[in-house]
Protein backbone atom coordinates (compact mmCIF):
# COMPACT_ATOMS: atom_id res chain seq x y z
CA UNK A 1 0.00 0.00 0.00
CA UNK A 2 2.86 2.53 0.89
CA UNK A 3 4.31 1.26 -2.57
CA UNK A 4 1.13 2.47 -4.16
CA UNK A 5 0.89 5.58 -1.89
CA UNK A 6 4.64 6.88 -3.46
CA UNK A 7 3.91 6.12 -6.86
CA UNK A 8 0.41 8.09 -6.94
CA UNK A 9 2.65 10.81 -5.33
CA UNK A 10 5.41 10.60 -7.99
CA UNK A 11 2.86 10.46 -10.56
CA UNK A 12 1.17 13.76 -9.54
CA UNK A 13 3.97 15.63 -8.94
CA UNK A 14 5.52 14.69 -12.76
CA UNK A 15 2.20 15.57 -13.95
CA UNK A 16 2.43 19.28 -11.87
CA UNK A 17 6.09 19.65 -13.10
CA UNK A 18 4.85 19.17 -17.16
CA UNK A 19 2.50 21.67 -17.06
CA UNK A 20 4.60 23.97 -15.13
CA UNK A 21 7.47 23.53 -17.72
CA UNK A 22 5.34 23.52 -21.04
CA UNK A 23 3.27 26.59 -19.80
CA UNK A 24 7.13 28.35 -18.92
CA UNK A 25 7.72 26.93 -22.12
CA UNK A 26 4.46 28.47 -23.89
CA UNK A 27 3.69 31.50 -22.49
CA UNK A 28 5.43 34.73 -20.82
CA UNK A 29 6.00 35.47 -17.47
CA UNK A 30 3.25 37.31 -16.47
CA UNK A 31 0.91 34.86 -18.03
CA UNK A 32 2.00 31.72 -16.48
CA UNK A 33 1.84 33.64 -13.04
CA UNK A 34 -2.14 34.05 -13.85
CA UNK A 35 -2.10 30.19 -14.31
CA UNK A 36 -0.09 29.29 -11.26
CA UNK A 37 -3.41 29.26 -9.11
CA UNK A 38 -5.12 26.99 -11.11
CA UNK A 39 -2.07 24.65 -11.45
CA UNK A 40 -2.31 24.24 -7.64
CA UNK A 41 -5.97 23.58 -7.87
CA UNK A 42 -5.50 21.01 -10.11
CA UNK A 43 -2.36 19.80 -8.37
CA UNK A 44 -4.78 19.14 -5.38
CA UNK A 45 -7.82 17.43 -7.38
CA UNK A 46 -5.38 14.81 -8.72
CA UNK A 47 -4.17 14.55 -5.17
CA UNK A 48 -8.05 14.10 -4.13
CA UNK A 49 -8.15 11.83 -6.66
CA UNK A 50 -5.17 9.47 -5.78
CA UNK A 51 -6.63 9.22 -1.82
CA UNK A 52 -9.68 8.28 -3.11
CA UNK A 53 -8.12 5.18 -5.00
CA UNK A 54 -7.82 6.76 -8.60
CA UNK A 55 -10.13 6.52 -11.28
CA UNK A 56 -10.83 3.19 -13.08
CA UNK A 57 -10.24 3.83 -16.97
CA UNK A 58 -13.02 1.66 -19.16
CA UNK A 59 -11.05 -1.51 -20.56
CA UNK A 60 -11.46 -0.36 -24.29
CA UNK A 61 -11.38 2.69 -25.24
CA UNK A 62 -14.45 4.27 -27.67
CA UNK A 63 -14.98 3.11 -31.14
CA UNK A 64 -12.99 6.04 -33.39
CA UNK A 65 -14.93 6.70 -36.87
CA UNK A 66 -11.98 7.50 -39.12
CA UNK A 67 -11.87 11.26 -40.72
CA UNK A 68 -13.13 12.61 -43.69
CA UNK A 69 -10.67 12.86 -46.46
CA UNK A 70 -11.18 16.27 -46.75
CA UNK A 71 -12.29 17.89 -43.25
CA UNK A 72 -11.10 19.99 -40.43
CA UNK A 73 -10.57 17.52 -36.88
CA UNK A 74 -11.03 19.04 -33.05
CA UNK A 75 -8.71 16.59 -31.37
CA UNK A 76 -8.66 16.61 -27.78
CA UNK A 77 -6.02 14.70 -26.00
CA UNK A 78 -5.95 14.03 -22.28
CA UNK A 79 -3.76 11.71 -20.31
CA UNK A 80 -4.51 8.41 -18.24
CA UNK A 81 -5.39 10.93 -14.70
CA UNK A 82 -8.23 13.13 -15.33
CA UNK A 83 -8.77 15.98 -13.46
CA UNK A 84 -11.90 18.16 -13.19
CA UNK A 85 -10.48 20.88 -15.23
CA UNK A 86 -8.50 18.48 -17.87
CA UNK A 87 -12.66 17.60 -18.38
CA UNK A 88 -14.05 20.50 -18.13
CA UNK A 89 -11.35 21.98 -21.07
CA UNK A 90 -12.82 18.89 -22.88
CA UNK A 91 -16.48 19.36 -22.45
CA UNK A 92 -16.77 23.23 -23.07
CA UNK A 93 -14.56 22.80 -26.83
CA UNK A 94 -16.87 19.84 -27.40
CA UNK A 95 -19.80 21.68 -26.71
CA UNK A 96 -18.72 24.82 -29.10
CA UNK A 97 -18.02 22.36 -32.20
CA UNK A 98 -21.58 20.76 -31.58
CA UNK A 99 -23.33 24.22 -30.78
CA UNK A 100 -21.89 26.86 -33.35
CA UNK A 101 -20.77 24.26 -36.41
CA UNK A 102 -23.40 21.85 -36.13
CA UNK A 103 -24.15 22.19 -40.07
CA UNK A 104 -20.42 21.35 -40.42
CA UNK A 105 -20.30 18.62 -38.23
CA UNK A 106 -23.53 16.83 -39.76
CA UNK A 107 -21.74 17.10 -42.82
CA UNK A 108 -18.39 15.52 -41.90
CA UNK A 109 -16.40 18.23 -42.31
CA UNK A 110 -16.27 19.36 -39.10
CA UNK A 111 -15.05 15.46 -36.98
CA UNK A 112 -14.64 15.94 -33.07
CA UNK A 113 -12.17 13.35 -31.31
CA UNK A 114 -10.93 12.19 -28.47
CA UNK A 115 -7.46 10.46 -27.83
CA UNK A 116 -5.32 9.48 -25.08
CA UNK A 117 -1.71 10.75 -25.22
CA UNK A 118 -0.44 7.59 -23.22
CA UNK A 119 -2.24 5.12 -24.75
CA UNK A 120 -0.63 3.29 -27.64
CA UNK A 121 -3.98 4.39 -29.91
CA UNK A 122 -2.97 8.27 -29.44
CA UNK A 123 0.94 8.26 -29.11
CA UNK A 124 2.10 8.50 -32.67
CA UNK A 125 -0.30 11.24 -33.00
CA UNK A 126 0.37 13.11 -29.90
CA UNK A 127 4.24 13.32 -30.93
CA UNK A 128 2.85 14.59 -34.13
CA UNK A 129 1.35 17.37 -32.35
CA UNK A 130 4.39 17.96 -29.63
CA UNK A 131 1.52 17.15 -26.56
CA UNK A 132 2.84 16.14 -23.53
CA UNK A 133 -0.71 17.46 -21.32
CA UNK A 134 -4.69 17.69 -22.10
CA UNK A 135 -4.64 20.26 -24.32
CA UNK A 136 -7.27 20.74 -27.88
CA UNK A 137 -5.38 20.40 -31.48
CA UNK A 138 -6.94 21.19 -34.61
CA UNK A 139 -5.63 19.54 -37.79
CA UNK A 140 -6.71 20.18 -41.54
CA UNK A 141 -7.22 16.39 -43.07
CA UNK A 142 -6.96 16.15 -46.87
CA UNK A 143 -6.39 12.94 -48.74
CA UNK A 144 -6.62 11.34 -45.33
CA UNK A 145 -3.22 13.01 -43.77
CA UNK A 146 -2.89 16.09 -42.13
CA UNK A 147 -2.22 18.95 -44.42
CA UNK A 148 -1.87 21.89 -40.87
CA UNK A 149 -2.23 21.82 -37.60
CA UNK A 150 -2.52 24.39 -34.72
CA UNK A 151 -2.62 23.58 -30.93
CA UNK A 152 -4.51 25.39 -28.40
CA UNK A 153 -2.48 25.78 -25.34
CA UNK A 154 -4.29 29.06 -24.31
CA UNK A 155 -7.53 26.59 -23.00
CA UNK A 156 -5.38 26.32 -20.10
CA UNK A 157 -6.07 30.37 -19.12
CA UNK A 158 -9.29 30.42 -20.26
CA UNK A 159 -10.81 27.44 -19.04
CA UNK A 160 -12.61 29.17 -16.06
CA UNK A 161 -14.00 31.95 -18.58
CA UNK A 162 -16.70 29.92 -20.47
CA UNK A 163 -17.32 32.88 -22.96
CA UNK A 164 -13.68 33.67 -23.45
CA UNK A 165 -13.11 30.07 -23.59
CA UNK A 166 -15.98 29.51 -26.46
CA UNK A 167 -15.02 32.36 -28.39
CA UNK A 168 -11.08 31.13 -27.98
CA UNK A 169 -12.44 27.70 -29.63
CA UNK A 170 -14.73 29.48 -32.24
CA UNK A 171 -12.34 32.11 -33.60
CA UNK A 172 -9.51 29.50 -33.77
CA UNK A 173 -11.99 26.97 -35.71
CA UNK A 174 -13.01 29.56 -38.07
CA UNK A 175 -8.99 30.66 -38.75
CA UNK A 176 -8.75 27.07 -40.41
CA UNK A 177 -11.68 26.92 -42.16
CA UNK A 178 -11.33 30.15 -43.65
CA UNK A 179 -7.84 29.45 -44.85
CA UNK A 180 -9.34 25.96 -46.21
CA UNK A 181 -11.79 27.68 -48.34
CA UNK A 182 -15.19 27.12 -45.97
CA UNK A 183 -17.47 29.80 -45.03
CA UNK A 184 -16.58 30.44 -41.24
CA UNK A 185 -19.15 30.20 -38.27
CA UNK A 186 -20.98 33.84 -37.65
CA UNK A 187 -21.45 33.09 -33.71
CA UNK A 188 -23.15 30.64 -31.55
CA UNK A 189 -25.85 29.99 -28.47
CA UNK A 190 -24.04 32.10 -26.61
CA UNK A 191 -24.61 35.12 -28.63
CA UNK A 192 -21.00 36.14 -29.05
CA UNK A 193 -20.56 36.61 -32.67
CA UNK A 194 -17.70 36.22 -35.20
CA UNK A 195 -15.88 39.55 -35.97
CA UNK A 196 -16.33 40.42 -39.91
CA UNK A 197 -12.91 41.31 -39.85
CA UNK A 198 -10.05 39.69 -41.70
CA UNK A 199 -9.46 36.06 -39.95
CA UNK A 200 -7.57 35.92 -36.81
CA UNK A 201 -3.75 35.03 -36.80
CA UNK A 202 -2.67 32.72 -34.62
CA UNK A 203 -1.59 32.89 -31.69
CA UNK A 204 2.40 32.73 -30.63
CA UNK A 205 1.69 29.82 -28.49
CA UNK A 206 -0.25 27.91 -31.39
CA UNK A 207 2.15 25.96 -32.76
CA UNK A 208 1.29 25.18 -37.22
CA UNK A 209 2.87 21.88 -37.94
CA UNK A 210 4.19 21.39 -41.93
CA UNK A 211 2.46 18.35 -43.73
CA UNK A 212 2.55 15.30 -42.29
CA UNK A 213 3.31 11.78 -43.57
CA UNK A 214 1.50 9.82 -41.05
CA UNK A 215 -2.46 9.42 -41.68
CA UNK A 216 -4.76 10.12 -39.79
CA UNK A 217 -5.71 6.85 -36.77
CA UNK A 218 -8.57 5.35 -37.70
Amino acid sequence: MELKNAVGVCVIALFSATIVLLTARCLDLQTAARLEPQLTRIADELQAIRKQGGIALPATAPTETPAPDDALAVFYFHGSIRCPTCRAIESQAHEVVESDFAMLVAGRKLVWKVFNYESPGGEELAKRFDVQMPVVVLARTKGSEIQEWRRLDKVWILVDDKPAFARYIRDEINAMLTASGRPPSRGGSEGIPTSPGPPAQPDDEALPGSPADIPVPQ
